[in-house]
Order: C-alpha cells, then sequence, then structure tokens
C-alpha cells in the first residue's frame, strides 16, 4: 500500500513574531542541547553506534543553523526542507528506521519545550510552544517524505536484483541458451524474463533457446501467451 505524506507549507504569517522567538531560545542554548541530545542518543540501541563512529561536523552544523534561521526568522522554509530531504535520503541506507527519527525528533522537542517555559513570560508560552510543535512537525514531515521516497527506491532496486537473480539465462554451449524458470509467474516478471532473453539472445548471438517451466506451478493463459510471445520474439533474432 502507498503511503502518502503531505509535504509541508510555510506557517501562517501571524506566528512569525512567535517562531522569531523559539529561534532565539534555541539558538542561545544551541551547544547544550547537542550535547544533552548525544549523551541521551549515545545508548539508544538504533542511534548509539551512529553517535560513536560519527564526529560532530562543525562545518555542516553551521549551515544546518543558517538554514534554520533563515526559514525561522526570515520565513524562507522551502531551502530549509530541501536539505532536511537531502538529510534524510542520505540516512535511508543506515539501516535506522522511520519511527526511531521521528522518537529523536521528539526527544529534541521535550527539551525544546522544556526551554521554552523557562525562557518566555507565562503568557507566551502557549504560542510558543505551538510555534515549537509546528516547525518540528513540519521537519518530521519534509523528512519523512524524502525518507520514504528513498527507501522505496533501495527496495525496487533489491527487487530487481532478486528477480534477476532468479531468472537466470544460462549458456549450455555456443549458440545454446537455457531459461530455467522456477516459482509463480506475474506480468513483472514475465516482462523482465522476456527483456532478460532478449538481451542474452543479441549478445550471446544464441540460435536456440530452451524455456524449462518444470519449476512453475501453474501457467494460465495470460503466462502462456506472454511466454510464446517471448519465444517468438527470440525466434525473430535468430534464435
Amino acid at each position: 500500500m502507498n503511503r502518502v505524506i503531505v509535504a509541508p507549507v510555510p506557517p501562517e504569517d501571524g506566528m512569525r513574531a512567535a517562531m522569531a522567538r523559539v529561534w532565539e531560545i534555541y539558538d542561545a542554548s544551541f551547544a547544550e542541547m547537542q550535547v544533552v541530545l548525544r549523551e541521551r542518543l549515545s545508548t539508544h540501541p538504533a542511534f548509539g553506534p551512529l553517535i560513536r563512529d560519527t564526529p560532530v561536523d562543525e562545518a555542516q552544523e553551521a549551515v544546518n543553523r543558517a538554514l534554520l534561521r533563515a526559514a525561522m526568522v526570515d520565513w524562507e522554509w522551502e531551502a530549509y526542507w530541501q536539505d532536511t530531504r537531502r538529510q534524510a535520503a542520505g540516512y535511508a541506507t543506515a539501516e535506522i528506521p522511520l519511527a526511531s527519527w521521528v522518537e529523536l525528533v521528539n526527544l529534541f522537542r521535550e527539551d525544546m519545550v522544556t526551554r521554552v517555559f523557562a525562557a518566555a513570560a507565562a503568557p507566551d508560552v502557549q504560542e510558543l510552544v505551538h510555534a515549537v510543535n509546528r516547525w518540528l512537525d513540519d521537519a518530521i514531515a519534509a523528512f519523512a517524505q524524502a525518507f520514504v521516497s528513498a527507501n522505496e527506491g533501495v527496495i525496487a532496486s533489491q527487487q530487481q536484483a532478486i528477480r534477476q537473480l532468479s531468472t537466470p539465462v544460462l549458456q549450455l554451449r555456443s549458440g545454446l541458451l537455457i531459461l530455467p524458470v522456477v516459482g509463480a509467474l506475474d506480468r513483472d516478471r514475465l516482462d523482465q524474463m522476456r527483456a532478460l532473453l532478449l538481451e542474452a539472445v543479441r549478445e550471446r548471438r544464441a540460435r536456440a533457446v530452451v524455456l524449462d517451466v518444470t519449476g512453475v506451478p501453474e501457467i494460465d493463459t495470460v503466462a502462456a501467451n506472454q511466454l510464446i510471445g517471448s519465444v517468438d520474439s527470440a525466434r525473430m533474432m535468430g534464435a
């Protein structure tokens, strides 16, 4: 089932003052918050190894802070979200599930809200907490959007590799190929088999092809017609 994640949109202009104040609180506490977060994550089952093996990149942190300030103060959100998406796509191969990344953001949210309560006057707290939640909820949306997309790309590549490995075209001798087919046949796999077969006929200049379907539990009319079509195409190429 496809997962739909709504892309974030800039907050309404009425939140500008609150967001700028949240930035001030965050910026003043940045160094301490980073230390606290790294300490909390150092024993986390998913993030612990990543934290221990990855040194602090001060140059990248400076870039991240500049983008965040431009978003929260100057209302230039798209560049910040785009950088968030870029980082998410990179982290998608780290074998850390999306739920753990959301957990990380919520740990940060907890610390940020605590600091808002400590720094802001009582009448302003609710508005500032709302701004914190809007900032981090939108960041999660941008991150998740790219993370899921990148993961789906990795999965698609893996499935493609599995299909190729599960449908090998073997050369028995010069000019003779055999395509042993094992398992159920669906449209995607039949299309994959056809492409692999014709590519092998062309590259190896085959004069004969054997399709071994004894390992297929059931062949319906559609599958049979596609197999016949593959044979006809191979014949037209000289096999």
